[in-house]
């Protein structure tokens, strides 16, 4: 059960978020596509695009936790 809503602070809409799921996967998708790129120039086994799909899972991480953070410093002025 949810209390009363502080008098001027707005819940975010669901909507709002809604492009953060197809920002994960693209991210994850081109930073791969790169490391399968230079996995294919220097002869690797295909560390680059293990390292590439972490690497873009961080970054969608990352833009959406700074995107949370600054909601929530909106909502508390």
């Amino acid at each position: 059960m949810t209390g009363p809503k502080p008098p001027g602070r707005k819940e975010p809409s669901p909507l709002r978020y809604a492009g953060f799921g197809l920002q994960l996967a693209g991210s994850i998708v081109v930073f791969m596509l790169l490391g399968t790129w230079v996995d294919g120039k220097l002869g690797t086994g295909g560390i680059f695009a293990i390292g590439g799909a972490f690497l873009g899972f961080g970054a969608a991480l990352y833009a959406l936790l700074r995107q949370l953070a600054r909601d929530e410093k909106r909502n508390d002025e």
